[in-house]
C-alpha cells in the first residue's frame, strides 16, 4: 500500500502544467490526511512538520485558500524531506514583484535572480522561476463551499517569421505537445508566418495580487497581443467605480458586462513595435478617490508577409494620389472612431461572403510597380460581380456611398467602438440610419473604385484602429 500511494504522488506530480516538481521521498514517507472543518493548508502543513507550499505543490493545488471539507491530500510523514525545485509562475494584471513573492513566500530580490533580472519591472503573461520558499504565510480557513474552477483559457497566436512551436510554448508557459494536440499538428516543426494557433489554458488562476478595492480581478484577453489584433482588459468589482484609462496612445472606453464589471476593447495598430507596453488604469471612487492600476502588457509581431505588386485599373492620378488617399482615410476616421455604449452584436461574426479569401489583413504590398507602398487593412474575399455582401453581425448603417479609393462603400457600428466597412461593391442594398440583422444582405461585390479585379474588401475597426476582422470570426468579445 505505501509502495501504491508514492508511485500515486509521483503520477500526480508528473501531471503538473505548470509546475516542474520532483519529490525525493523515502517509500514510506507518504500519508493522507483528511481535511475537517476549520482546517487549512497552513494548520494541516504545521501537524505534519512541513509548509504549506509543499503541500499544494504535493496536491497540484492551484488556489492553496480553497479546500473542501473531507477532501484528502497527500503528506509527507514526519521529518521527511522533500525538495521543490523551482516553480513555474505566469504574471497576471495587476501583480507585482511584491505580491507574487508574498504569495510563495520569497523575496522579491530572489525572484530577480532566479529569472536574471535586470530591475523589477514584469509585465503581463510573463513567465517567473519561484525559487524555493524559505518561510510560510497562513493562508485562509476552508470555506463551508468550495470555490468554482474556472474553466481553462486559450488565447490566439499569429505565428511570426522565425517562431517555433518551442519558443511560443516559453511565451506562454504550454508546453509544445498541448499545443501541437490543440491545433491538430501531427509534425511540431512544420509551422508557418501567420498561422493561427490556439494556446490551450495560458491563464492560471490569480495566485496573488496589489489590485486595490474593489477591484477584485484584472485580465487581459489575450494575455499576449499580436499586432493588429483585437484585445480587451476586463475588470471584475465588489461595489461599482469610475474608470479611465490608456493603453498604445487610445484612450480606453469602459463598457459595462452586465455581471457587475467593466470591460475595454483595444486595437492594437499595424506597425507597433513589438515590446512591453503599460496599460494605466485610474479608479475613481464615490467620494473621489483615485487608485492607480498598471499592468504591463506584452506585443509581438503579427508575422504579416509581403504580397505581390498590384497592377490597379482606373485613373491612377486620384487612385494612387496619397493626399485623395488621406482625405478619405480622414473621412473614415470620422465615422469609425465614435464610441456607441450600446451592443449591436453577440459571439463571434459570421462571414462576409461565400467566398473564397484572396488577401489577408497585414500584407504590405506596392500598386502599380512600386509607386505607393501601403498596408493591406482588411480581408478581400474574391467573387462575381453581384455575389451577395451579408452582414456578418447586427448593426447599424451610419454610411452608404462613393468614395474615390473604397469605390461604393458602406460603414456598420455594431456598437463598442467596433465598425466594419464593406468596400469595392456594385450595388448597395441599405442606406444610412438603417438597422441591419445578422446575415442580412447588404450590397454585392463589384470592381468599383481602385482595384484590380472584382472582390469584397472588408474592415473591421476597434477604438478608432483597423484590425484583423478575421480574428472576430473565431472569437468572441462579447459577455
Amino acid at each position: 500500500m505505501k509502495r501504491m500511494m508514492l508511485r500515486l504522488a509521483l503520477l500526480m506530480l508528473a501531471a503538473l502544467p505548470l509546475v516542474a516538481l520532483q519529490a525525493q521521498t523515502e517509500p514510506s514517507s507518504v500519508t493522507i490526511h483528511v481535511v475537517q472543518r476549520g482546517e487549512n493548508l497552513f494548520r494541516i502543513a504545521q501537524a505534519y512538520e512541513t509548509t504549506w507550499q509543499v503541500l499544494a505543490q504535493l496536491n497540484n493545488l492551484a488556489d492553496p485558500s480553497s479546500l473542501e471539507v473531507g477532501q484528502r491530500l497527500l503528506v509527507p510523514a514526519s521529518g521527511a524531506e522533500i525538495v521543490l525545485p523551482q516553480t513555474a509562475h505566469t504574471v497576471q494584471p495587476g501583480e507585482s514583484l511584491a505580491s507574487i513573492g508574498a504569495f510563495f513566500g520569497v523575496s522579491s530580490a530572489e525572484i530577480m535572480t532566479a529569472n536574471a533580472l535586470p530591475n523589477d519591472t514584469i509585465y503581463v503573461g510573463q513567465l517567473l522561476q519561484i525559487p524555493q520558499a524559505s518561510s510560510a504565510t497562513e493562508v485562509p480557513a476552508v470555506a463551508a463551499a468550495p470555490a468554482e474552477a474556472a474553466p481553462p483559457a486559450g488565447v490566439m497566436h499569429i505565428v511570426a517569421a522565425g517562431e517555433t512551436l518551442f519558443r511560443i510554448g516559453q511565451i506562454y508557459g504550454v508546453g509544445v505537445s498541448a499545443i501541437a494536440e490543440q491545433n491538430s499538428i501531427s509534425d511540431p516543426q512544420l509551422i508557418y508566418p501567420g498561422q493561427r494557433l490556439l494556446i490551450p489554458g495560458v491563464q492560471p488562476p490569480q495566485l496573488a495580487s496589489g489590485l486595490p478595492a474593489p477591484l477584485t480581478a484584472f485580465d487581459v484577453t489575450p494575455v499576449v497581443l499580436p499586432e493588429g489584433t483585437t484585445g480587451r482588459f476586463h475588470f471584475a468589482l465588489s461595489a461599482p467605480v469610475g474608470f479611465s484609462g490608456s493603453f498604445l496612445g487610445q484612450t480606453l472606453n469602459f463598457i459595462d458586462d452586465g455581471a457587475g464589471g467593466v470591460q475595454a476593447l483595444i486595437g492594437v495598430p499595424v506597425g507597433t513595435a513589438p515590446g512591453i507596453y503599460p496599460a494605466d488604469i485610474t479608479l475613481t471612487d464615490s467620494a473621489g478617490g483615485l487608485n492607480a492600476v498598471s499592468a504591463n502588457v506584452q506585443v509581438v509581431s503579427g508575422g504579416y508577409r509581403t504580397s505581390a505588386d498590384i497592377q490597379v485599373t482606373g485613373d491612377s492620378s486620384v487612385l494612387l494620389d496619397p493626399a485623395v488617399e488621406e482625405t478619405e482615410l480622414a473621412t473614415l476616421r470620422g465615422f469609425m472612431s465614435t464610441f456607441s455604449a450600446e451592443r449591436y452584436f453577440n459571439g463571434a461574426f459570421g462571414l462576409p461572403a461565400a467566398a473564397t479569401i484572396t488577401s489577408a489583413f497585414g500584407e504590405t504590398r506596392t500598386y502599380n510597380s512600386g509607386q505607393i507602398t501601403r498596408v493591406h487593412t482588411g480581408t478581400d474575399f474574391g467573387g462575381a460581380p453581384g455575389t451577395p455582401i451579408l452582414a456578418p453581425a447586427s448593426g447599424r448603417v451610419v454610411f452608404s456611398g462613393s468614395l474615390a479609393i473604397r469605390g461604393q462603400a458602406t460603414i456598420i457600428d455594431h456598437g463598442w467602438g467596433v465598425y466594419t466597412g464593406y468596400w469595392h461593391q456594385s450595388q448597395q442594398y441599405v442606406a444610412a440610419g438603417e438597422f441591419v440583422q445578422t446575415g442580412q444582405v447588404i450590397g454585392a461585390i463589384g470592381a468599383t473604385g481602385r482595384v484590380s479585379g472584382p472582390h469584397l474588401h472588408w474592415e473591421l475597426w476597434v477604438n478608432g484602429v483597423p484590425v484583423d476582422p478575421m480574428q472576430w470570426t473565431v472569437q468572441p468579445f462579447s459577455p
